[in-house]
């Protein structure tokens, strides 16, 4: 699942060094599809969803202590559905080590997967 790096470019002048998601909406299309498939979560449960978003808004906003900036983008939840964790299982395996690699983690082949 390798990706790869992309310039985020210039924004008057400044550079855009970061890039993060904001979720909107979220809620109204899983309540949507819960009326049609009630389901009962308990706290503390995991719960693996996907959903179709549309790009919404796009700002741009200073990051603390440099000259430079990060592309907030906003998603707007469209549908949404509480899906099986084994459909996408490796799929989020995969982010996870990459997530850790990105932080200096390195496993170690004796390592579990949790």
């Amino acid at each position: 699942m390798a990706q790869a790096k992309v310039d985020l470019g210039l924004f008057e002048g400044l550079d855009v060094i970061q890039s993060s998601i904001r979720v909107v909406r979220a809620g109204d299309g899983l309540s949507k599809a819960m009326a049609l498939d009630p389901v009962v979560l308990h706290t503390g449960q995991d719960v693996t969803i996907v959903m179709r978003c549309k790009v919404g808004s796009i700002i741009h906003r200073p990051i603390k202590d440099t000259e430079s900036l990060e592309r907030v983008q906003t998603l707007e939840a469209g549908s949404a559905a509480i899906i099986d964790d084994q459909l996408v299982a490796k799929l989020l395996d995969e982010q996870k080590l990459r997530l850790e690699q990105a932080a200096g983690v390195q496993r170690l082949p004796m390592d579990d997967d949790d």
